[in-house]
């Protein structure tokens, strides 16, 4: 039988959100997202994992999105959750029950695959087939893309045509840090409009100290440092929204070991024993919402610049 928060309808979610909104309207704003992927999908897996090896490895993905949104269900929290093709195609009725629990699918790709270490051709192969899936799953359109280890990085901009062609209305893949794998440095902290596209991108968090960009979106940040860091960042934010990210397996400490040597231990297991409870901290201190509602204003405008012939029935009300 499944658990009645799996039943509530999606009209049901938002009155409780804005009723949320009303008690809490004084908390600041910002986007919670989930890269929804098992624990043998990371970059840090690939070195000893590869495609063709992921039906034999035991997953745990089920177990782990399902304490993650319960976590949020507690908090009255709804997310933006990009998805891996590949565990939408195999485990539909999960990423259908992710969906009727009110949070917005977006798509993660199908491989998993780093953007710069692809062809054009095969990006595009790759993101089609994934959004098609997750689109027949959930029965609802996906607008919104997120890259693997957020890959769009300098020199492989022509992947935001291909977002644009495909039907994606927003991407979520700079991260404006510097990083020897996705850093992004020199790119707007905020939403803007790709040069040449009605592409919306929406940044992930950074705290802005002097010159340098720090990283506060989440994911290994929010495990590894004090949980202060993350909430000075944050407060940093004042009006503006940050976009917040977490993987499943991250709440996960009893996941299988992966990976080569102590560093690539750490990056993938270090502060998994207490990530739960710093959510919950987390998701307590702000209102937290998918990214089509926290930047509702930005994704209108960029709805209305898209030429119909693409938008075929697509609305952004249908999306979550």
């Amino acid at each position: 039988m499944p658990s009645k928060s799996v039943v509530i309808t999606t009209e049901e979610r938002r009155s409780e959100d804005l009723a949320r909104k009303d008690r809490d309207s004084s908390l600041p704003l910002h986007a919670f997202t989930i890269d929804l992927e098992d624990y043998f999908h990371t970059d840090v897996a690939s070195q000893t994992v590869n495609h063709d090896m992921w039906d034999q490895m035991p997953s745990r993905i089920e177990s782990s999105v399902r304490r993650l949104l319960d976590l949020l269900d507690q908090n009255n929290t709804r997310a933006t959750v990009f998805t891996l093709g590949w565990v939408a195609h195999k485990y539909p009725q999960l990423i259908r029950e992710v969906s009727s629990r009110g949070h917005e699918i977006g798509c993660h790709s199908y491989h998993h695959r780093i953007v710069s270490r692809m062809t054009p051709q095969a990006f595009r192969a790759d993101t089609q087939l994934s959004k098609e899936i997750l689109e027949d799953v959930v029965g609802r359109p996906v607008i919104g893309y997120r890259a693997p280890n957020f890959s769009i990085t300098p020199g492989t901009e022509w992947a935001f045509e291909i977002l644009e062609s495909l039907g994606f209305l927003y991407d979520s893949s700079v991260n404006p840090v510097r990083h020897k794998l996705y850093g992004n440095h020199g790119a707007p902290r905020f939403p803007f409009y790709i040069p040449k596209t009605g592409l919306l991108e929406i940044p992930i968090a950074t705290w802005r100290i002097g010159r340098v960009n720090l990283p506060i979106g989440g994911g290994a940040y929010l495990r590894l440092l004090p949980y202060a860091y993350t909430q000075l960042g944050l407060a940093a934010h004042k009006s503006r929204p940050a976009t917040m990210y977490v993987h499943p397996w991250e709440i996960d400490p009893y996941q299988p070991g992966v990976g080569k040597g102590w560093k690539s231990h750490i990056r993938q297991t270090g502060g998994t024993a207490t990530m739960e409870s710093k959510l919950s901290r987390l998701l307590t201190s702000a209102r937290f919402v998918p990214i089509i509602e926290a930047y509702e204003d930005e994704l209108h405008h960029s709805f209305s610049a898209v030429p119909a012939q693409r938008l075929h029935s697509v609305n952004l009300a249908q999306v979550v």
